[in-house]
């Protein structure tokens, strides 16, 4: 089996009660591991300008761009969702990006708030602004993905632990099927990153290697 984020994370117990609760089995039974249905979106969460910053480590982020700045472990999760939101729009999957507006901003126009231009939305895909972690609090997202007739999420960006863990959770609690690449999320904290993967792997979400996503968006092309 090929080895995954948390792996060298887990006791033996953990080991053990992992496979004694079936949690490693791929089947209809396992309700986080559904894949993708026949209607897929992509949601891309919070790959701002203030949070992403400059490919720099992280220190120099924090000092240069602001206190909430990833830089580089936010740039290689960046490389990998550049290929699948570009995939997904050449197979003629519904692209969906969030932008989180802190209080402090005023103006949701600020280019601080903006999406980096290596991931820049194209003019078909939507941009959804909102004030909470979750993309559904507060948001018209349900209405969206309903009269899409969306079925599946596939979400991507940051952070692993926060935004866009809270979104696994409600999009789950709300009736879709969730997919998260594990190479396409990036946290500040690696313990942080690591435990929320396995956390949202056990419960709510199906976890999977990037190379895999992509085939399964590939075989629900539009």
């Amino acid at each position: 089996m090929t080895e995954r984020p948390w792996d060298d994370l887990l006791s033996e117990r953990d080991r053990q009660v992992i496979e004694a609760a079936g949690y490693d089995a791929r089947g209809a039974s396992n309700w986080n591991t559904r894949g993708v249905g026949e209607r897929p979106m992509v949601l891309v969460v919070d790959m701002q300008r203030l949070i992403v910053a400059e490919d720099v480590s992280i220190f120099e982020a924090i000092e240069e761009t602001s206190r909430i700045a990833i830089g580089e472990g936010a740039w290689r999760a960046m490389a990998e969702m550049v290929d699948l939101v570009e995939r997904a729009r050449e197979l003629g999957h519904p692209i969906t990006y969030t932008r989180v507006v802190p209080p402090a901003y005023d103006d949701p126009g600020h280019p601080d708030l903006a999406v980096v231009d290596a991931l820049a939305p194209a003019p078909e895909d939507d941009v959804l602004d909102k004030r909470y972690a979750s993309c559904f609090h507060g948001t018209d997202l349900v209405s969206r993905l309903v009269r899409a007739g969306v079925d599946t999420l596939v979400v991507v960006g940051g952070t692993t632990s926060g935004c866009l863990r809270a979104t696994v959770v409600d999009a789950q609690q709300s009736g879709f099927n969730v997919v998260v690449p594990q190479e396409c999320v990036f946290d500040r904290l690696d313990l942080s990153h690591r435990v929320s993967l396995l956390d949202m792997w056990m419960k709510y979400a199906d976890v999977r290697e990037t190379t895999e996503v992509l085939a399964m968006l590939e075989s629900v092309a539009r």
